[in-house]
């Protein structure tokens, strides 16, 4: 296996850095664990000022209807669900479950507001953001728990919540997120061929997704180590190798654990799977954990959209003046379109494979 020609970074990137300097310096300082309450905060506060400002600047505040329900888990604690919905609409409508990124140490209630009202008032779909716990005050498998407990409390509460249960939900995960989604819909699936349904998640969508422990990495499948994203990507912008560390350093966890490696999932459990959308960032230690995945899901015939942006880092979409962000949200937008099955996704044969191509 070898996807090493997608790492080399892209003239748009070069250009970009070239004007911006301090992009190729993200993510290499403030990677001690023991300041990762106090980075978590900061991040946090900038990623809650951005979303409120954009949600001020494009006018959603006043066309999505946004509440935070409190939703108790198997554990004893409250788990917070996020509810997005068109203001205008009033039917019941097909759902969409999206678990943030971030590293597990990163997220709130308000980072992704904007995210989860623009794709409810574009899509016409309910949006439910789970607020799992995060690192370092919740280790392993918090995260993982919450995610089960969420998913089961929609499925149980669909309609309450705004959804048409005959249409179903898909499920969005970004990075960490994309982990947490991942597994938890095999969980569900488990479940589900137990008590004889398996229909309410109609698909996935999975963007720039973590399905690897760092620590765990299956070198051998690759032509040779070095064409790996984990090697190859080591030292790219946003979460360079140090940076994998710390979160991972923060889970408490067994490498092995296969929470947190659904991408070494047996094949044979993936036959069931939804269709799936997987993104993935060319120049990004996580690539190859979305493609092998990917991989594995088309051999068992699970139908299966890639989408990959060469030589830009994971998380590239934070920066606006990239030309290739807004193709990669208008091409999340498109897949999750294609996941639910809605009628204004006009893209044939969407489950092909898709590269962007720099202007």
């Amino acid at each position: 296996m070898d996807f090493s020609q997608y790492g080399v970074p892209s003239k748009e990137w070069l250009n970009f850095v070239t004007r911006n300097p301090t992009a190729a310096q993200d993510g290499f300082s403030n990677n001690d664990t023991l300041e990762a309450n106090q980075l978590r905060e900061t991040v946090n506060a900038a990623r809650e000022s951005a979303s409120k400002k954009l949600m001020s600047q494009s006018g959603l505040v006043d066309k999505v209807n946004i509440l935070t329900l409190s939703i108790q888990s198997r554990g004893g604690h409250s788990i917070p669900l996020r509810r997005y919905s068109p203001r205008d609409r009033r039917e019941l409508m097909q759902g969409l479950v999206y678990f943030h990124g971030g590293g597990f140490l990163f997220g709130s209630e308000g980072t992704d507001d904007y995210l989860c009202a623009t794709m409810s008032e574009t899509l016409g779909v309910v949006v439910l953001s789970v607020i799992y716990r995060h690192t370092p005050d919740s280790s392993h498998p918090a995260q993982h728990e919450d995610a089960r407990d969420a998913l089961e409390y929609i499925k149980a509460n669909a309609s309450t919540l705004g959804i048409d249960v005959a249409a179903g939900v898909g499920v969005l995960g970004i990075s960490a997120g994309g982990g947490l989604a991942a597994t938890a819909i095999l969980r569900d699936l488990e479940s589900s061929e137990e008590k004889g349904d398996r229909h309410f998640i109609k698909g996935v969508v999975l963007a720039i997704p973590w399905l690897i422990h760092v620590e765990n990495y299956p070198f051998e499948l690759f032509i040779e180590p070095q064409k790996s994203a984990h090697i190859q990507c080591r030292d790219a912008p946003v979460i360079p190798w140090a940076r994998l560390k710390m979160f991972s350093d923060l889970l408490d966890a067994d490498s092995s654990d296969p929470l947190l490696n659904v991408a070494l999932t047996p094949n044979e459990s993936l036959r069931e799977f939804p269709r799936t959308a997987i993104l993935v960032a060319g120049m990004d230690p996580l690539r190859d954990d979305g493609l092998l995945f990917a991989t594995k899901l088309k051999a068992k015939g699970v139908p299966t959209s890639v989408s990959v942006f060469p030589g830009l880092p994971h998380g590239f979409r934070r920066w606006a003046d990239l030309p290739a962000t807004k193709v990669f949200d208008s091409r999340i937008l498109e897949s999750i379109r294609w996941a639910l099955g809605l009628e204004s996704c006009l893209v044939d044969n969407f489950e092909d494979w898709y590269e962007y191509k720099e202007e």
